[in-house]
């Protein structure tokens, strides 16, 4: 009987001991050497060849197994650098795993990384470059719309460009106005990229988008700074600007994100209270 049970237990013993791998997380290749991965994150955007993996997007540790699982179905490389992009939140960042994982992190310097958890790591202020296997990818910091930390990461020649939370598709965006950002910011942050023609553009959450996709986003921004703050003009308290319910005309378009309508509009009326 203790013999019978043993063998009957020794192959969940086995299991304990070597997890089941990962399953990859969804990935499509936007042009040849770049992917986009969904991640419960966000989405990333990851460019290969042969001396690494370059990544870039918000990131999370239990997600990393299965963005591993996912990059080995289209590269046998190590990923080599991992650019951190704002999450919901600047605060709390720890590195996902990455560092041992052989990678180097970097983020903008306002990121708020934590300590204990990260064993190495690269900031950058306004501006950084990074070249791998011929290919130049610019990150670039922007003004505090979504968060402070806001970047573009420009994957220059393959016409991808990757906005993160500043820009979500079919949701709207939360804006960190207890750290700096507001949605007059937002808006400068988000407008030059309504220009930009013939180029893949990738949100922090949703399909990959357009410039035209972007223009409207652009526009439904403005149109709700505009309703909130007149309003204000009027006097009016956050309860009666939200029940007045200014993201009226867009809610079929961006109300089914993860930030509900009368958060959004919290959060413009509190930038443009201050």
């Amino acid at each position: 009987m203790f013999v019978l049970l043993a063998a009957a237990l020794a192959p969940l013993a086995a299991c304990a001991q070597h997890p089941a791998a990962a399953s990859p997380l969804p990935i499509t290749m936007l042009t040849p050497g770049v992917y986009l991965i969904v991640s419960p994150a966000g989405n990333l955007v990851a460019q290969t060849g042969p001396s690494g993996i370059l990544l870039v997007g918000a990131q999370s540790g239990a997600a990393t197994p299965g963005v591993v699982a996912a990059l080995r179905t289209v590269s046998p490389a190590n990923v080599r650098y991992v650019l951190f992009a704002p999450g919901d939140s600047l605060a709390g960042q720890d590195d996902a795993g990455w560092n041992e994982r052989g990678a180097t992190l970097v983020s903008h310097e306002r990121m708020r990384m934590r300590a204990k958890n990260v064993t190495s790591a690269l900031g950058f202020s306004e501006v950084l470059q990074i070249y791998l296997d011929g290919e130049s990818v610019h990150a670039v910091h922007q003004p505090p719309g979504h968060t402070s930390a806001d970047f573009i990461a420009h994957f220059e020649s393959k016409n991808v460009l990757y906005l993160g939370n500043a820009f979500v598709a079919h949701g709207y965006p939360r804006i960190d106005v207890q750290n700096g950002a507001s949605i007059d910011s937002l808006i400068k942050e988000i407008s030059p990229f309504a220009d930009f023609e013939r180029v893949q553009i990738v949100p922090g959450r949703g399909p990959v988008q357009t410039a035209r996709d972007v223009a409207d986003y652009r526009d439904m921004l403005t149109g709700v700074r505009a309703r909130v703050s007149a309003l204000l003009a009027q006097g009016s308290s956050l309860a009666t600007v939200v029940a007045a319910k200014p993201t009226a005309p867009w809610d079929a378009t961006y109300g089914r994100g993860g930030v509900a309508p009368d958060r959004f509009v919290e959060s413009v009326y509190s930038s443009l209270k201050r």
